[in-house]
């Protein structure tokens, strides 16, 4: 009996022993350091001193502290050193007399074993005043209308000054908050700062507002600013290799486009198209060498066309165009140099007899234009029905394509008030822009043939009738043109006829 009892209580402390393991350590620490003594407290006046201290009741880190601990205005540079538990501040320039000032520790201390932080922030005065007056700014983008967060936003004693005296970054919903504001006139500034160097880059998007505001009590109102990126200086790039025949190429329009030579050889306009306002197609032809030298008026780009590339068979692909159309369209990877109709087959689906058609082309794209309606077409393009410029042929190409006819669309009549004199109206399905409208001097716009569905709209107020959008331009003092978004969707049904009013007031 007695080893009994010994066994049960041997296997009771085994498994007691097992459980171990599993006591929690307690509650997870959640709580950002805290401070327990500083000679800075917040809204204090006449502060004199060369160092802040701030001590914290458990071992920090310090995290990317010349970013996040920011003094605003910043009148000195701020260098910071941990010690222990103590975090030190000092300014290495004098501050201004009877000036507020803040002080931010933007999630920079972190407590050394869960990384909590937290926001800090400290408004002083070394005179015997603080500034109270405070500004609401917010940001969006001046062509989606979506609140722009990150932005830096500044505020300007003189346009001309290159650094913000007062500066805040916005939140989530685009709103920038200053505080402590001295009373004075302000020019006002945002910018992405992606450096983070507090100066406005041209290749950053920036809003100014370009005449000054006047802060003598707390503005009501908040100020609304757009930002959009001003036009960059652009070049020739991104020259890319379309096997076997073709190499595309980014060309600013206001590029010289009637010299170009490929290995020295001059391309004359059967080898070179435009593709949309700023790109062109240029024809390899029978061009054999491996490393590619393309000349396009002062720039020079390389590229490596390999065997395997040259001996590819020319890809055909069809093209989808919005609207109704009387005629398919196709592109080749390759300018075309003949086609061999008895080679590709037309085919009514219902019935399944053949439809005659008319072939034409121009440089890599051909049009094929059915003379039989039919709801339901098959394309059959045989192997080698196309020649190139490379004198390679083309692979085999199928496709089921669905007809549209008239009957099929709805149309759409905009009317438009009177407020503007020219414009540019982008229709939109499904976020996509399908497509683009100029108008001028007018107040009926006509969108026909629309497949059913529903469309929003965005109209660009085309001050300056370039026929496009103009962002901010810093040299001209313009601010990006105005967008106005009709986002209540508008049903088009097919074959109806639907008028909508546009009421433009901005």
């Amino acid at each position: 009996m007695a080893r009994f009892i010994a066994l049960i209580c041997l296997l009771f402390l085994i498994a007691s022993c097992g459980q171990i393991g599993t006591i929690s350590g307690g509650p997870k620490d959640e709580i950002a350091p805290q401070i327990t003594s500083s000679n800075l407290r917040d809204k204090q006046l006449n502060f004199s001193e060369k160092v802040i201290e701030f001590t914290f009741d458990e071992y920090v880190e310090l995290t990317k502290a010349a970013e996040q601990i920011v003094l605003v205005p910043a009148d000195s540079k701020l260098q910071s050193k941990l010690t222990k538990k103590t975090l030190s501040i000092s300014f290495e320039d004098s501050l201004q007399k009877n000036t507020t000032y803040t002080l931010y520790l933007n999630a920079a201390v972190k407590d050394a074993t869960e990384g909590n932080d937290s926001l800090m922030k400290f408004t002083f005065s070394t005179g015997k005043v603080i500034d109270s007056l405070s500004l609401y700014v917010r940001i969006f983008d001046a062509f989606s209308k979506e609140w722009k967060s990150k932005v830096t936003v500044g505020l300007y004693p003189n346009f001309e000054d290159e650094r913000p005296r007062y500066f805040t970054q916005s939140q989530s919903n685009g709103i920038a908050h200053f505080e402590a504001l001295r009373p004075g006139n302000y020019f006002v500034k945002a910018f992405t700062d992606l450096n983070q160097d507090l100066h406005i880059q041209a290749s950053e998007n920036q809003g100014f507002n370009w005449d000054a505001i006047t802060l003598v009590s707390t503005m009501s109102d908040t100020l609304l600013l757009p930002i959009s990126l001003p036009v960059q200086e652009d070049k020739v790039k991104n020259a890319r290799l379309i096997p076997p025949g073709i190499i595309g190429v980014h060309v600013p329009a206001n590029v010289d486009r009637t010299n170009i030579q490929l290995n020295e050889q001059t391309r004359d306009i059967n080898q070179v198209i435009g593709r949309g306002e700023d790109s062109i197609l240029v024809s390899i032809g029978e061009i054999k060498e491996i490393d590619l030298q393309l000349i396009i008026s002062e720039d020079t780009l390389l590229l490596r066309n390999t065997p395997k590339q040259q001996a590819a068979k020319i890809a055909v692909q069809l093209i989808d165009k919005e609207g109704m159309q009387d005629r398919f369209f196709l592109s080749c990877s390759d300018f075309i140099q003949w086609i061999d109709t008895s080679k590709i087959k037309l085919r009514n689906m219902d019935d399944s007899s053949l439809v005659t058609y008319e072939v034409d082309f121009l440089a890599n794209e051909f049009e094929i234009q059915p003379k039989k309606f039919a709801k339901n077409y098959q394309l059959s393009i045989a192997e080698g029905a196309i020649l190139g410029k490379t004198t390679n042929v083309s692979s085999k190409f199928q496709r089921e394509i669905a007809w549209k006819q008239d009957r099929d669309f709805g149309d759409l009549t905009i009317q438009l008030s009177d407020s503007i004199s020219a414009g540019i109206i982008h229709v939109i399905q499904k976020n996509q822009v399908i497509r683009t409208v100029l108008f001028n001097e007018t107040a009926k716009i006509s969108l026909p043939d629309l497949l059913p569905g529903e469309y929003t709209f965005k109209v660009i107020i085309d001050s300056n009738n370039n026929g496009k959008w103009d962002p901010i331009s810093p040299n001209l003092k313009t601010l990006a043109e105005e967008v106005l978004l009709f986002n209540t969707p508008v049903k088009i049904r097919a074959n109806w006829e639907v008028e909508v009013n546009f009421d433009l007031k901005y």
